[in-house]
């Protein structure tokens, strides 16, 4: 009987530790504008609908693209030499950061998404 209780327990500590190191689902992608017009997409979505993310997305991507606004945004610096660096941190009343993927990141209280899309990740050459 302690045997097999014993084998019972090893199997349901294999079993959950073959759940927790399952891989992460795919991020899922969405663009914000149909047709695509700008190329922006909004992506890794937490508790934060698209149809608040998309407008704020778009809204940065006007920004930044008027009267030359991207040396406001970002500069090419940082270690190593050619990493992005921000220069605002805040937009719209959201905050504003620099994914590791190079994606920006938008967050407000534990609302957060990436913004996405054809001209991301940032990339300084």
């Amino acid at each position: 009987m302690r045997s097999t209780c014993l084998l019972g327990a090893l199997a349901a500590a294999v079993g959950v530790s073959l759940t927790v190191s399952a891989p992460a689902p795919a991020a899922k992608y969405i663009e914000c504008q149909h047709p695509v017009g700008t190329g922006v997409e909004i992506s890794h979505l937490r508790h934060v609908s698209s149809a608040t993310a998309c407008p704020v997305a778009l809204s940065l991507y006007r920004w930044e693209n008027k009267d030359d606004h991207m040396p406001k945004l970002y500069k090419c610096a940082g270690n190593p030499p050619g990493t992005p660096v921000l220069k605002l941190h805040t937009f719209d009343g959201w905050g504003l950061s620099i994914a590791k993927s190079g994606y920006f990141e938008m967050s407000r209280g534990q609302s957060s998404f990436y913004v996405t899309g054809t001209d991301f990740p940032l990339a300084c050459n």
